[in-house]
């Protein structure tokens, strides 16, 4: 029986019968095939192309699995790749991960030698947790993988098994596929071991990890991967990890390696030993922009103002030689830090106006010097004319709005405080921080208590694992009088982020309760943390606790 078709079908009829013998066509980059079989699945019968028209249709009318099980039945019967992987996308497209792997497995059986299939083979099962079943899949991944492309290939291993749940059988079957790379005194034995060690690593094995890094290294101790992976275990606060990164720092030529030896000496907060490592850089290559900016910041931060001068001029220096757009953030920032130096010496109009000086090319920018100069004016407490700043840029940026409120409660204007965060809300009403902020500030002056405590559980509906709203909430607890829930919340803040304003709030609550001992001991940390916290300043002051 013929069915009528519509001048739009007819026209998609066409459309589809030039894919369909698209399809027939030798497909580039999969392992060729012999001439017969060639000949063979380019002779597309009537019947097979009906069956890939049905299946596109289905496709067409929402119809997925119709569409994927003709397609699939298709290649199956055509043994041709590119419907093989038409089919596999057909059934990721529809979220069968099942079908996916099912259609992979019959293009990878088909074609065993096909590098694609086998991929999608090993990429479906870890995305459906078969973490055994990729073994096979990786070996061959490895193997298919030429000399000049198996370092990439093992490289990306650990990539590969990010998302996995299972680390520690992840970890066993990679070590499994590495194992004829492993035993090589060579780049890629080095690479091996870094990979099965970031696997290690992930599945938390830090002793492992180590174990990896050193044989990398014994293998090429040229090779950079086993010291990048020995710095991610500093990082992990393992010092044994450490003389493995220094004795393969030596044997590095350039300054890379160098620059992120640094990088992990300042997340450690060894300052003093990260100035000097620059030091150091900035001698053997005294045209590295970025060393210079980094020293400078660091001696900038603690407080050797003329030393950091000359460091950030000579960033400056260097990065308007070659402007791009990493060079324009630098001098942004070394822009920004030198302004700060001008206002310790109280040269402030002098600091705004380099600060003005920084060139902006569209609204972000613009932004970020208006901030800059902002944070400037707050950290030497000229509130109004910060404010007054804002007034003049915030137009309908809630951000600087809410940043004018809290300058506002700065200069006590509540009542300005108070209209610009309600605000907030109106034009915003996710905006979680403003019901906070409007909050705190009621109970900390001690007014509208339950006003105030209704507008911090508002703002935790939207960041419920916030701690500074934890501690907003605890401390509206405590103005009420509920010292037990006021401690619950503030010992889950301050476990959270032992912040020290939270550490003055939960330090007030237990001195409240007579537990003073407990209420020094985490003042005490509160002061180790950020000694000049004006909310914790103020708290010992007026309760002058015996510290």
């Amino acid at each position: 029986m013929k069915f009528p078709l519509s001048a739009a079908r007819l026209w998609a009829l066409r459309v589809t019968l030039v894919t369909a013998a698209s399809c027939a066509a030798p497909v580039i980059g999969h392992t060729q095939a012999s001439d017969a079989d060639k000949t063979e699945n380019s002779a597309m019968s009537g019947e097979l192309l009906y069956e890939i028209l049905l299946g596109e249709m289905n496709l067409r009318q929402g119809e997925p699995a119709a569409g994927f099980s003709l397609l699939l039945d298709a290649a199956k019967k055509s043994n041709n790749v590119a419907l093989y992987d038409r089919a596999v996308e057909i059934a990721l497209q529809a979220r069968s991960g099942d079908g996916a792997l099912m259609a992979a497995r019959a293009w990878s059986q088909a074609w065993p030698q096909d590098r694609k299939a086998n991929h999608q083979v090993l990429q479906i099962l870890l995305a459906l947790n078969h973490v055994t079943e990729s073994l096979e899949p990786l070996k061959k991944e490895l193997a298919f993988a030429s000399e000049a492309e198996r370092d990439t290939a093992i490289n990306l291993i650990p990539r590969h098994y990010a998302r996995v749940s299972d680390k520690k059988r992840a970890t066993v079957v990679v070590q499994q596929a590495l194992e004829p790379y492993l035993n090589r005194n060579n780049a890629t034995s080095a690479i091996a071991w870094t990979s099965l060690g970031r696997m290690r690593l992930a599945s938390d094995d830090l002793a492992g990890a180590l174990e990896a890094a050193i044989k990398g290294q014994v293998a090429d101790n040229k090779s950079q991967g086993p010291v990048l992976l020995a710095m991610e275990l500093m990082g992990k606060k393992m010092p044994e990890a450490e003389p493995l990164v220094q004795q393969g720092l030596r044997k590095q030529d350039g300054t890379e390696m160098a620059m992120s030896y640094v990088r992990v000496l300042i997340e450690l907060e060894r300052y003093k030993e990260a100035a000097e490592q620059l030091q150091t850089i900035t001698r053997k290559d005294p045209k590295l922009a970025d060393a210079w900016l980094v020293l400078g910041s660091l001696q900038f931060e603690q407080g050797q103002d003329k030393e950091a001068e000359t460091s950030l001029a000579r960033y400056v220096s260097l990065a308007t030689q070659t402007p791009n757009d990493s060079s324009t953030r630098g001098l942004n920032q070394a822009q920004t830090r030198r302004a700060a130096l001008l206002a310790r010496q109280g040269k402030m109009g002098q600091a705004r106006e380099l600060i003005h000086q920084i060139p902006v090319s569209n609204a972000d920018e613009q932004r970020s010097r208006v901030m800059a100069e902002v944070q400037l004016l707050r950290e030497h407490r000229q509130w109004q004319a910060a404010f007054d700043l804002l007034a003049a840029n915030s137009g309908d940026d809630l951000d600087l709005v809410y940043e004018q409120a809290m300058l506002a409660e700065k200069l006590h204007q509540l009542d300005e405080m108070e209209k610009l965060l309600r605000q907030v809300i109106t034009q915003n009403p996710s905006y979680y921080n403003a019901y906070n902020a409007l909050g705190f500030s009621l109970a900390d002056r001690n007014m509208r208590l339950p006003e105030a405590k209704q507008l911090i559980v508002k703002a935790l509906t939207f960041a419920p694992n916030d701690p500074f709203i934890t501690d907003s909430l605890g401390w509206v607890e405590f103005r009420m009088g509920h010292l037990v829930a006021a401690l619950s919340y503030l010992q889950k803040a301050y476990k959270e982020r032992a912040d020290a304003e939270i550490a003055a709030h939960l330090g007030e609550v237990l001195w409240s309760m007579k537990r003073q001992d407990e209420a020094l001991k985490v003042w005490r940390e509160g002061l180790n943390t950020a000694p000049n916290n004006e909310t914790l300043q103020e708290t010992l002051q007026r309760l002058k606790p015996p510290l």
